[in-house]
């Protein structure tokens, strides 16, 4: 839609000169209209009041996108790609605030990643002066727009932002400002801009909400301040109370703690970037807290002349739709570790690397754990969306897919990154089935395959952008050293056997594309082959590569088998754990996956565990961020092979599925649940001395059968149960 058909002839509004966040308000009389609704944007994040009451519980809205172009954008390496651009914009009921006579609007505008002048670790990517835009529809006909007559204020904040906290100064403010009996000394006449040139969307994607409130607490009184806790590391805020006048309070957030049990902020920022929130008090007793920031963190330091109220816990409403109980705790906590990270990590419908340092959504992230998520959540709203943003950030006439989207720069790789423009648009369908949705995005996906071929020489991958990033496999344990172009090239091999399906499920020619994976696999034989099976010595998981994309053979898998087998623990990286645990799973080797999944040495999912993790590291060994989900990507095996819950080849929606579970002999025990869009799905299986009794619990609309010793059995809806 344009933005004159959603908001007529409203104009954008924006403070003068150069504010992080700020108030505005206007007055409007209601002459007996019953009800109104308002159509209202703020970029980048807005909150709505109606006569002193919050309209919506929705946080940091609206969703993030690629709103539109930046002239003054300049990244730490040389980009000159063309993308398209959306903005979102909230429409929301105001009748249950509305009063006949003198009505009082209010909406705080802060910067989130729309004005972002702090953090320059991809360069200049901010998109200008926040800005706000409404229309209020009357039930009469009438309304009230955005314009001159709009005022605003500084208000309480003295700054704002998304990745180093926000500073509120209290001691002046007037906190009645949303209502009408506010003093107005200081109110200003905002800026008239030109409406961003954008397509404009009413969002249909989930908000961010409160969606639990935890209680702190004490670690450890300092002489100053005191340390926080809470049950594990969350997405949100510490809420705090001090109802003594022209107090200075503070906190600061982080994931883990000092020797000495204070907080230590190395994983959320290097000292350099830190998530704190400071305040002067009034003496009322309200709650004190950010508006247009959320951190990441389990442990906070608050000053001692206040005290913690509650901790917020603010994720995307993306309900987890899953259970996984097993005998072994390093898998259970796997599951939970892996949905607490998800959830911390979906913020404005976008799949992020980590909640804190970066906040991106990188497309290697998210392909990566695309199908755990949509196996273990309700996240269909969730990935359209994303989808969308992924299409935006593709370059038009390249076909080149960035490594972050929405786009803020960003380190990647040409097929682990942009092939989430295959691999996302699969899972997506396969879950879903929304042939539609993969119709709209075909296009995109043939525009990066002809990317990937101009950049490949004797059909291997070799670079991406000049001067650019082209990484392969990512966070081995050592040094990686497994080569960028056989990883890429592996990789996209994967991809165009999921575009060979989604092409037939459309109708569309395969040919190409089947050439093209005929031409890639024997270019990775001829190059990386060592004669006895292996590829590159099966280092860091090469073997598994080979093996995934078709350019192995059985000695291939023979080579993975016995060196896992004696290793028993990982070496790989984030595509190579992902994709050496599903060779040896697809290839009957399910005990030894499971071993590995579940193996207590050094480089395992244990040494988090062990060390008191509740959410999954970005590195093995703890470094750097302790909350990305990248890893968690092989929880769809908990499902898929542990509980044995398949789709058949040519299924879609889980309109036909098979049960054959991997009843691994380390495990004593194993149950779970999904929910499919038919409704749930649960297997539970159990050893009874040299019997395993299985029960299968099955909703209506799907087609279903168990698999155990090359028999076939039809399931029933509701519960079947079997013993063998």
């Amino acid at each position: 839609m344009t933005h004159k058909e959603l908001f007529g002839n409203a104009r954008w509004i924006c403070p003068k000169g150069d504010v992080d966040a700020t108030l505005f308000r206007t007055t409007f009389e209601n002459n007996k209209a019953q009800s109104a609704e308002i159509t209202i944007c703020g970029l980048g994040y807005f909150i709505l009041y109606l006569n002193g009451e919050r309209v919506s519980a929705d946080e940091f809205a609206p969703a993030y996108t690629d709103y539109h172009e930046r002239t003054d954008m300049v990244l730490s390496y040389p980009l000159d790609d063309m993308w398209s651009h959306r903005i979102h914009v909230m429409k929301y009921d105001l009748t249950p605030f509305l009063r006949e006579g003198e009505n009082v609007l209010g909406v705080m505008v802060g910067g989130g990643f729309y004005h972002q002048l702090l953090r320059k670790g991809e360069g200049n990517v901010s998109y200008g002066r926040i800005k706000l835009c409404y229309k209020i529809d009357f039930e009469d006909g009438t309304s009230v727009v955005s314009d001159k007559k709009t005022l605003y204020k500084r208000g309480f904040f003295v700054n704002s932002n998304l990745f180093h906290g926000e500073r509120h100064d209290y001691s002046r403010f007037d906190r009645r400002w949303n209502t009408s009996e506010a003093q107005l000394h200081g109110w200003a006449q905002p800026d008239i801009v030109t409406a961003p040139r954008s397509e404009y969307y009413i969002q249909s994607c989930p908000s961010d909400r409160v969606v639990e409130t935890l209680r702190p607490k004490l670690v450890k009184a300092f002489d100053t301040y005191n340390v926080y806790k809470v049950e594990r590391n969350v997405t949100g805020y510490p809420v705090i109370r001090c109802n003594i006048s022209g107090e200075h309070i503070w906190y600061e957030c982080a994931e883990e703690l000092t020797p000495d049990l204070d907080i230590d902020n190395i994983s959320v920022g290097y000292n350099e970037q830190r998530q704190r929130f400071f305040a002067i008090t009034d003496g009322s007793d309200e709650l004190y807290h950010p508006y247009f920031t959320w951190f990441g963190f389990q442990y906070f330091a608050l000053s001692n002349n206040c005290e913690p109220a509650e901790v917020r816990v603010i994720h995307t409403d993306m309900k987890s739709t899953s259970s996984f109980e097993c005998s072994d705790e390093t898998l259970n906590w796997l599951y939970k570790a892996f949905i607490n990270t998800q959830e911390s990590n979906t913020h404005g419908c976008i799949p992020s690397d980590c909640p804190h340092r970066e906040r991106l959504g990188y497309t290697g992230d998210g392909q990566l754990t695309c199908g755990a998520v949509m196996t273990e959540f309700d996240a269909e709203a969730m990935y359209r969306k994303w989808i969308e943003d992924i299409k935006d950030c593709q370059d038009k006439e390249t076909g080149h897919v960035q490594h972050t989207a929405p786009f803020a720069g960003g380190g990647g790789g040409p097929a682990g990154w942009g092939g989430a423009m295959i691999i996302v648009p699969y899972n997506f369908y396969r879950h879903y089935g929304d042939v539609q949705a993969l119709r709209d995005v075909y296009p995109n996906m043939a525009k990066f395959v002809d990317y990937i071929e101009s950049r490949c020489e004797k059909g291997l991958i070799v670079r991406e952008e000049p001067d650019g990033w082209c990484l392969g496999d990512w966070c081995t344990p050592e040094r990686v050293t497994i080569p960028e172009p056989f990883v890429n090239t592996t990789l996209f091999i994967i991809q165009l056997k999921m575009l060979v399906y989604l092409c037939k499920a459309l109708g569309e020619d395969t040919a190409k594309y089947e050439k093209l994976i005929a031409e890639h696999t024997e270019a990775v034989r001829l190059k990386y082959a060592d004669g006895d099976g292996s590829f590159i010595g099966g280092f860091q998981g090469a073997d598994a590569f080979a093996a995934e994309c078709g350019a192995g053979d059985e000695n291939t898998i023979g080579n993975l088998v016995k060196k896992y087998s004696s290793l028993g623990e990982f070496d790989t990286g984030i595509f190579g754990t992902y994709s050496l645990l599903n060779v040896l799973y697809q290839s009957g080797n399910g005990e030894l996956a499971t071993k590995l999944l579940s193996n207590k040495n050094e480089v395992s999912f244990e040494t988090m565990r062990k060390w008191g993790a509740t959410t999954i590291w970005e590195n093995w060994n703890g470094e750097s961020s302790h909350s990305h989900p990248m890893f968690g990507a092989s929880t769809l095996y908990l499902f898929r092979d542990i509980l044995g819950i398949k789709q058949t080849e040519n299924s879609v929606r889980y309109d036909e599925v098979v049960i054959e579970p991997v009843f691994a002999e380390c495990l004593d025990y194993a149950k779970s649940h999904i929910t499919t869009p038919h409704g749930e799905i649960a297997v539970e299986w159990e050893r009874e001395g040299e019997k395993i009794n299985i029960i299968i619990s099955l909703c209506e609309g799907i087609k279903a059968s168990f698999c155990h010793n090359k028999i076939t059995e039809n399931l029933a809806v509701g519960e079947n149960r079997f013993c063998i």
